[in-house]
């Protein structure tokens, strides 16, 4: 309670709006996901903190992913590993945020990023238990992927452009199997994926 008092605090301290719509949220995530300064700056992470309060569980979601995202963004302009537990951090409470709520976007994308964030560790056997698990409940469920901006931009940032997240997480799911020296699983996912994917998975098993 007192560190949630604190950060409240700190929030108001630093005169930080927040978004007024989801809308608003996702078009200023755009710009920052394509812009690494304004994706750092202090006043698009003090709105961030705001909408991490937000009576939306997507908005909390979506703000608790773009954190995630900004933290291994300073771990790769300052090499300080201590950002990578942050981004663990922010990556695990996305997850917690939208909750069991499978028929939006930022169910499947925080599984996404969370993945992302134990590959940064080098945890390949969790990365690769959290996308086949989650892999195997798309298949299952009838969520149909609605594009979202967001997604999209994520998806860019990760360099996966073009591609839906069942592909993205089918790439994810080869290269943690390549980092476990899983040769076979590696190539079942690649042989899932589009050619340039598909040849990087490849090459990492070797």
């Amino acid at each position: 309670m007192r560190l949630s008092l604190l950060a409240a605090l700190v929030v108001f301290a630093n005169g930080a709006r927040g978004w007024d719509s989801i809308g608003e949220m996702e078009s200023d995530i755009c710009k920052a996901l394509t812009n690494n300064n304004y994706l750092l700056s202090q006043a698009f992470t003090n709105q961030l903190n705001v909408a991490i309060n937000s009576s939306s569980a997507e908005m909390r979601s979506e703000a608790y992913m773009l954190h995630s995202i900004c933290s291994y963004q300073i771990f790769l302009d300052t090499a300080d590993d201590s950002w990578l537990q942050t981004e663990m951090f922010y990556a695990t409470n996305s997850i917690l945020a939208i909750g069991s709520s499978a028929d939006k976007w930022q169910y499947w994308m925080s599984r996404f990023v969370y993945a992302g964030a134990c590959c940064s560790v080098s945890d390949y056997e969790k990365s690769l238990g959290v996308m086949t698990n989650s892999l195997r409940e798309l298949s299952a469920s009838s969520y149909t992927n609605g594009s979202n901006v967001v997604e999209r931009a994520i998806l860019d940032k990760f360099e996966m452009a073009n591609i839906g997240i069942s592909e993205a997480m089918c790439i994810m799911a080869g290269m943690s199997a390549a980092g476990l020296r899983m040769g076979s699983l590696a190539t079942n996912y690649a042989n899932q994926v589009s050619a340039p994917y598909h040849n990087v998975i490849l090459k990492f098993a070797k």
